[in-house]
């Protein structure tokens, strides 16, 4: 038993070690904090409106928030058509614009698309 003491203390010590270490980080570690109302991007914009494609009485409806300039939103409209005729008259898509503010040109694009009637 002599000879594994120096081991055993050892071992006990970096134990000890990486637990207050482990402590430390949490402690440091910055809370997530509540996005405060007025910075969320919940309510009307100024291109909002629905476009309702498929059965309007469908028990399914798919909610879409779209960007024109979005490459992972134009990849979605293909399978969104897909997905209607799949499932035909059980499935209703709304579209709703929600022009990112990353892609420059993405709220003139929302804009000429509810001008166009899109």
């Amino acid at each position: 038993m002599k000879r594994y003491l120096p081991f055993v203390i050892v071992a006990g010590v970096a134990l000890a070690a990486l637990g207050s270490g482990a402590m430390l980080y949490r402690a440091k570690r910055p809370q997530l904090q509540a996005i405060p109302a007025s910075n969320s991007v919940a309510g009307k914009s100024d291109t909002e409106s629905v476009h309702i494609r498929g059965n309007p009485d469908a028990p399914v409806t798919l909610e879409e928030f779209g960007d024109f300039q979005c490459p992972p939103c134009g990849i979605f409209a293909a399978f969104g058509e897909q997905l209607l005729r799949e499932y035909d008259s059980r499935l209703r898509i709304v579209f709703h614009n929600f022009p990112l503010p990353a892609h420059e040109h993405a709220r003139e694009a929302a804009v000429a698309a509810e001008a166009a009637g899109l």
